[in-house]
């Protein structure tokens, strides 16, 4: 059991006494409480994209933010005339980046079963996270208009349907790499009860606070470790002091980002949602994200 595990395990057994004690929470109350922890510690895991994107490859720094900020400002347009598209979009995109960073460290290759196993795991999270806290999603979709255009897309029986099937298939497909040794049996045992637990985290815990739950320690910080020993293996940073020091500029400038288009939401300058506002951002954002990563993990397995 990695540290990243442990660390989800023993905070949700801390804060589910606590949460299950707790009068209703409502979301804006929820996203003031995890928005720190997405930003300080969900956030930096993306900020040395270039870093890690700009190994041997033959484009200046200056060259790839650029390339980075038009794919950014490309998928923000595209949230402005599509919605509905670049929401599924953003859900494929982040089921595949979960699942890879899940359980990349077990293979040496990326087998067709490999990238199935990435997607489904993915879509099994996201699915139980929607279907689980339906309830709370139609009131935010009822409350704010932003978020209505998503309805369709949240009926609870086709979302039952998705999350028994790819929670199925996801199970099948880790048991036949089980049996082909492709997954140890410990890994195999490991990685079912973390989805187990996961699923309970989003069945107890309220939408936003049970996804920062993951996404900042089972996700965030377990890529943060593996972006430091890469790094530290050839000897680019050679303390995490060091490494903070690497991740600190563009966390900052990303943060300051963010609160500049609070300002102007708080300010009426920008007609919109804090939460929608926020939603768009992390979309934008992993979308080239995503994109370099699979590539740091190519290299990453190299080196291992």
């Amino acid at each position: 059991m990695n540290k990243a595990t442990f660390i989800f395990i023993s905070c949700l057994f801390l804060l589910l006494p606590f949460v299950l004690s707790a009068d209703k929470i409502e979301s804006s109350y929820q996203l003031i409480i995890c928005t720190p922890f997405i930003l300080f510690l969900g956030i930096p895991h993306g900020a040395i994209d270039n870093v890690l994107y700009l190994r041997d490859k033959r484009m200046s720094n200056a060259q790839f933010i650029s390339v980075y900020l038009i794919i950014i400002g490309l998928n923000v347009l595209l949230w402005w005339a599509f919605p509905s598209f670049s929401y599924i979009l953003f859900l494929i995109l982040s089921a595949y980046h979960f699942g890879q960073s899940q359980f990349n460290h077990y293979f040496q290759k990326q087998s067709i079963p490999h990238l199935l196993l990435f997607i489904f795991w993915g879509i099994t999270i996201l699915s139980s996270l929607i279907y689980f806290n339906l309830d709370e999603i139609y009131l935010i979709m009822e409350s704010t208009p932003e978020f209505a255009v998503f309805d369709p897309l949240h009926q609870r029986q086709d979302m039952l349907y998705v999350l028994l099937g790819s929670c199925s298939i996801t199970l099948f497909i880790m048991l036949f790499l089980a049996i082909k040794r492709s997954l140890m049996l410990y890994d195999f045992m490991i990685e079912v009860l973390v989805l187990a637990l996961i699923l309970v985290s989003f069945y107890f815990m309220p939408l936003i606070i049970g996804f920062t739950l993951y996404f900042v320690i089972l996700h965030s910080f377990k890529v943060l470790r593996e972006e430091y020993g890469f790094l530290a293996a050839q000897k680019e940073a050679n303390s995490i002091t060091q490494f903070i020091k690497m991740v600190a500029p563009f966390t900052l400038f990303s943060i300051a980002g963010i609160l500049i288009l609070f300002a102007a939401i708080y300010f009426q300058f920008l007609n919109l949602t804090y939460g929608y506002c926020l939603l768009i951002v992390i979309s934008s954002i992993t979308l080239p994200h995503v994109y370099v990563m699979n590539k740091f993990y190519l290299i990453f397995r190299g080196v291992k």
